[in-house]
């Protein structure tokens, strides 16, 4: 195991020579394990060895006792420690996060704010958990490729070991721990993977960790070279006075050009982009026509195509808009958001009416069909879904809506309830079926996707 890790430390080149190395330490199992070998590894890599810890303070008691664990620990292996206390629960009223999310945040961000190359205690078996998380969840490519060894100032010097080999590691070395009573709870996802999903798989294949994780030193090398290609693609693209070619980008493969739109979102410093912005962008690129398009992203920057030439626009997006009334069999300007609503009636409604941008609501739920308001959202808001009724804040947060792009979702209400939700959610209540009497509502010229400008 020693040699295993010491060669991985090596090939992936994870720390230099005359560095100091902080090891995460949680006083579980893997980090114990993490900071004796990274002791013992010190004068062959030359290295300082450091330990910090963070107390979530999320299991009262519990948390204290791993405290002060560590710091017995460090004190009698003569490290130098660093502690540190989070209040998660309150960042996760702030933000809408989970619990689990908003601990990793605020764990990362303390181990940015070491300034130092900081190792944590991932191992093969985290990392099978991962990819089958992202594969639960749904992923591309990336999120096959697990854990990373290196990200930044953070390094996983275990990933090339499983949980049984450091359980052996703490048994030969007479090493304790702790342990965190949460990881025997099967409430988070990760968690029932690991207790139910995991045992049935190694069954039918016992070495799967290991397999794993060399599938995903495989497909990490084939995604960086992809991400190579992409990047020599943008060059290409680039024009001389600013902006990209839509030719040149529109002549590469789909696979390359998303994966080129993706880093170009990036290089505009736009976060967490959607699937929908990359999708609406890879078709303002691939468009053919001649006259002025554009894509509002998140974080209010516009991208902007005139003919063959995509660039950003500068131009500041609204904060919100103003409410209007929907008229029946007529068109409604939303001017702030470029963005025009029809609405019209529908005696026996088809499936085949609807689109991306076209929803149904069943006429006879409506309580006042010439009554119905396209608005912003409002405090208390709430929709009916089939899983129950769902705030419009708890909505947005799930969709990764950010905060100053939520007054510019439109919202349809009938006075009292919200109908509709554009793009993304339609009320469980009032949604129509095949054959029913319904208000058939349009979105011209979408906030969110491609915004086409009249050039007549």
């Amino acid at each position: 195991m020693r040699d295993n890790i010491l060669r991985y430390l090596r090939e992936n080149e994870l720390i230099a020579p005359g560095a100091t190395l902080v090891c995460a330490v949680s006083g579980g199992k893997d980090s114990v394990c993490l900071l004796h070998m990274m002791l013992s590894l010190q004068d062959e890599l030359q290295i300082t060895v450091e330990a910090a810890h963070l107390n979530h303070q999320l299991r009262g008691a519990e948390s204290d006792r791993d405290e002060a664990f560590v710091k017995s620990l460090c004190e009698s292996l003569g490290v130098r420690l660093t502690v540190s206390r989070a209040d998660v629960l309150s960042r996760c009223k702030q933000t809408g996060e989970s619990v689990e999310e908003a601990a990793r945040v605020l764990r990362y961000q303390f181990f940015e704010s070491l300034r130092k190359p900081v190792a944590t205690a991932h191992t093969q078996d985290d990392n099978l958990e991962t990819v089958l998380l992202n594969l639960v969840r749904g992923t591309a490519l990336r999120g096959l490729c697990g854990i990373p060894p290196k990200r930044g100032r953070i390094i996983r010097p275990m990933l090339c070991v499983s949980r049984a080999e450091v359980e052996a590691y703490l048994e030969q070395h007479a090493l304790s721990h702790v342990e965190d009573s949460t990881n025997a709870s099967s409430l988070p996802l990760r968690n029932r993977l690991r207790h139910e999903v995991v045992p049935l798989l190694m069954r039918e294949n016992p070495k799967l960790s290991s397999s794993v994780f060399q599938m995903c030193e495989i497909l990490r090398e084939e995604d960086a070279y992809l991400d190579g290609a992409a990047a020599s693609l943008l060059r290409l693209a680039k024009l001389p006075d600013g902006g990209w070619s839509c030719h040149v980008l529109r002549d590469a493969p789909d696979a390359l050009l998303l994966r080129a739109m993706r880093q170009l979102l990036s290089e505009l410093s736009v976060s967490k982009p959607s699937r929908a912005h990359v999708d609406a962008l890879m078709r303002l690129v691939s468009g053919t026509t001649d006259g002025s398009q554009s894509i509002t992203l998140p974080g209010g920057k516009i991208l902007c195509r005139s003919y063959d030439k995509l660039a950003p626009d500068l131009r500041e997006s609204p904060a919100s808009f103003a409410p209007k009334k929907l008229s029946l069999d007529d068109e409604t300007e939303i001017p702030e958001l470029s963005l025009r609503v029809s609405c019209r009636f529908v005696k026996n409604f088809e499936k085949s009416m609807l689109s991306p941008c076209t929803f149904a609501l069943r006429y006879d739920t409506i309580e006042a069909p010439k009554d119905l308001l396209i608005r912003p959202r409002k405090q208390g808001d709430e929709i009916r879904l089939q899983g129950g009724r769902k705030t419009l804040k708890k909505l947005f947060i799930d969709r990764k809506i950010p905060a100053s792009q939520r007054e510019l979702v439109p919202v349809v209400t009938d006075g009292a309830r919200v109908l509709l939700v554009y793009p993304f959610a339609v009320s469980s209540e009032h949604g129509a079926q095949p054959g029913e009497a319904a208000l058939l509502i349009q979105f011209m010229h979408e906030k969110e996707y491609i915004q086409k400008e009249d050039t007549q």
